[in-house]
């Protein structure tokens, strides 16, 4: 019973770190319409209230008082494929909007305030209840909700600072098959709390032409605080599977993005960032139950990094833009590591959006798809052996005002 608890709860501390698609891990970098046309290369150059999240630094040469309303759907399948023709299963297509409000204003000359509320890590996925991988997952979710004030401050026409707080509140719920001997599944839903801050940095080595950003987000810790609930379809195991409570702990990683904005006409900007997002923080995951073995797991996640290049075209300098750019994702999770829900791979990225701006409102469209390159699962006790293949995509839409 002890392996049999292992397996299983492996399988559900993996879900808090399953990927979204859209950045390694499970991180979900792109908040904005105008950002996703760009492919979030705007670190150098943004001049939404988004800035919050992207490089709040940039706050500082906002002027008045800027708000900005929006929501990112998201639709991803996967499939996943048997080793030595085991045949093909797929997870049924999940569909998300995640809502993102930002605001931003000026007091005084040089001092700027910002505040979002935003999901920035998240995972929905659903496998058929009796396919091969139903004993490492049969569905996986978890959810954040990050409420994020910030302060910048700029100290000349050249540079500028900004410091923030993250609050994470964040909610899991995952299911997974018993043993066949057992039959049903179990339930594990919990909930957490977690802190962090941000900081960042904007050189405008010559203004509106040539900027060098730095931003670091903390790590996060959420330890979680839920019940895992047994529904096991053979009564011989009733009494020995009770309902409890547990507990959980997992770490977001750090985030250092690093980026550069030119623009080498009036009407055209050329923007390339780089993260690099430390996922090494949750190399281990401690798992406390009230009446099973306590365990501590090793999901073996490593540092990784995200490359981005977008450009953004204004024709006319009308307030109407066009928008383009390339990801390139490396994957977080090491082939051991992966699971059903954790179909982690590295991934090309290609998006284009639309931009329009009229007085003090303008709206804002972008479109990513997303392309998982082919991953083995193999070496690890997450999932059979196999190949997983995941293709989503993303479309941002933001309103904003400008006062």
């Amino acid at each position: 019973m002890k392996s049999w608890f292992r397996s299983s709860f492996v399988a559900a501390a993996l879900c808090l770190s399953s990927t979204p698609c859209f950045a390694n891990g499970f991180l979900i970098y792109d908040l904005s319409g105008e950002a996703i046309g760009r492919a979030s290369a705007v670190s150098a150059d943004v001049s939404e209230p988004a800035a919050v999240w992207f490089n709040p630094a940039a706050l500082a040469y906002m002027d008045g008082v800027s708000v900005s309303a929006g929501g990112v759907f998201i639709s991803a399948r996967s499939d996943f494929e048997a080793k030595n023709g085991g045949g093909e299963t797929s997870s049924k297509r999940g569909n998300f909007v995640l809502p993102a409000l930002f605001g931003a204003g000026k007091i005084g000359d040089r001092v700027a305030l910002g505040l979002g509320v935003y999901s920035a890590f998240g995972i929905g996925v659903s496998w058929p209840s009796s396919w091969l991988g139903r004993e490492s997952a049969i569905s996986a979710s978890l959810e954040t909700l990050s409420i994020n004030p910030t302060v910048a401050l700029k100290l000349s026409d050249a540079w500028s600072l900004a410091v923030g707080f993250d609050a994470v509140q964040s909610s899991v719920d995952f299911k997974n098959g018993l043993p066949s001997i057992v039959g049903g599944d179990v339930r594990l839903v919990g909930d957490a709390w977690g802190f962090g801050f941000n900081a960042a940095a904007l050189y405008r080595v010559v203004p509106d032409r040539l900027h060098l950003a730095l931003t670091y987000r903390s790590r996060v810790k959420l330890g979680y605080d839920g019940r895992a609930d047994f529904s096991p379809e053979n009564p011989d195991f009733a009494r020995t599977l009770p309902d409890q409570p547990g507990s959980a702990a997992i770490t977001l990683p750090d985030v250092i993005t690093a980026g550069v904005m030119y623009r080498p006409a009036r009407d055209f900007k050329l923007g390339l960032d780089a993260n690099i997002e430390f996922w090494s923080t949750y190399g281990t995951i401690p798992i406390d139950f009230s009446s099973a073995p306590d365990r501590t797991l090793r999901p073996h996640g490593h540092d990784s990094f995200t490359l981005r290049g977008g450009v953004d075209f204004e024709p006319n300098q009308r307030g109407f833009h066009v928008r383009s750019g390339l990801i390139f994702d490396r994957s977080a999770i090491p082939a051991r590591g992966l699971g059903p829900a954790l179909p982690d791979a590295d991934r090309v990225d290609l998006t284009f959006g639309f931009g329009y701006g009229n007085g003090g409102f303008k709206a804002d469209l972008g479109y990513m798809l997303v392309v998982f390159l082919p991953a083995d699962a193999h070496g690890g006790t997450e999932s059979p052996e196999g190949r997983y293949h995941t293709l989503a995509h993303l479309v941002g839409l933001t309103l904003g005002a400008h006062f």
